[in-house]
């Protein structure tokens, strides 16, 4: 979960194709120069970071989490970088947009069947994270990226939020998406 110094275009090919803008940084597609596979890396901006109210401890604890996993609906983390500017994090790349997209372009008129199935991997994606302690807190449609490539699958993403619990420990302050808010 460290935070490698080295330059991350010693490893990537980062190509000029924005996947997504967020409130800390951008999303890029890149190639990975060794074995030539596509990933997302998601530049955080260092300067824009402290008016969020994002800590350098806060990135490394997201590291922490995204390490943690191996799991098919869980997004993978490759590689961690930094430079004077920003920190790189290189990650699986998925094809298919997220899924609050996916439901806005499809509508919500689907099979029970399908939705059935898109249920089970979100579930899929928290009970993994829960067997190892962490609570992600930002569980959204948006947050849950379409794998075109894997048959759609869905891979939980953004772990901004995401904090270590112990059982049985009740977490007091609030945060995440308003409208999505569960009581994870």
């Amino acid at each position: 979960g460290q935070v490698q110094s080295p330059n991350i275009q010693d490893d990537y090919h980062l190509q000029k194709v924005k996947l997504g803008e967020g409130a800390l940084g951008t999303v890029w597609r890149a190639v990975d120069k060794k074995t030539g596979q596509v990933v997302a890396v998601k530049q955080l901006d260092k300067a824009t970071m402290p008016k969020r109210g994002v800590t350098p401890e806060r990135v490394k604890e997201e590291i922490d989490v995204m390490s943690l996993f191996q799991h098919g609906n869980i997004i993978r983390l490759y590689q961690s970088y930094q430079d004077g500017k920003s920190i790189f994090l290189a990650i699986e790349y998925c094809d298919g947009g997220d899924f609050g997209d996916k439901l806005l372009e499809k509508g919500y008129d689907m099979k029970e069947s399908e939705a059935a199935w898109w249920l089970q991997q979100m579930c899929a994606a928290v009970v993994a994270m829960h067997a190892k302690h962490i609570c992600h807190r930002d569980i959204k449609p948006d947050n849950f990226l379409v794998d075109s490539a894997d048959g759609g699958r869905l891979k939980l993403a953004d772990m901004g939020l995401a904090v270590s619990c112990k059982p049985r420990q009740r977490r007091m302050d609030k945060c995440g998406t308003p409208a999505f808010m569960a009581p994870e």
